[in-house]
């Protein structure tokens, strides 16, 4: 509490803050633009919508390429697995060679396909 005795109260004029905003414009929105700055941004928009649909295509490009490159990828993984798995089978040599012989085809014909990727 305050240590200083009240010593007088003056009158409050209460006003009311909930009037209407004033919309009317001081002056009119208008905007002037000369033919050579209209045609200016009209290129430049054409230019940055052309830049964005190049880089949305690069992109989808890109990411179909690393998918194609990851697949290719487990499918050889799984071409040396099966490689291994012929090496230690109870085959006679004759049919070890010429599975050996298709799988070396098989793994060509895929990296060979890889020419495939960078086509359009």
């Amino acid at each position: 509490m305050s240590a200083a005795p009240l010593q007088s109260v003056s009158p409050f004029e209460f006003r009311s803050d909930f009037a209407a905003p004033d919309l009317s414009p001081a002056k009119p929105d208008r905007i002037n633009v000369s033919v050579t700055e209209l045609a200016a941004l009209l290129d430049d928009t054409r230019q940055s919508t052309l830049k964005m649909v190049r880089d949305r295509e690069a992109k989808s490009r890109n990411m179909a390429m690393e998918r194609s490159s990851d697949a290719l990828r487990v499918a050889l993984l799984q071409i040396v697995e099966l490689a291994n798995a012929l090496e230690k089978a109870p085959v006679s040599e004759t049919v070890r060679e010429d599975a050996k012989a298709r799988i070396r085809k098989i793994a060509a014909e895929l990296i060979d396909g890889q020419g495939n990727l960078f086509q359009r």
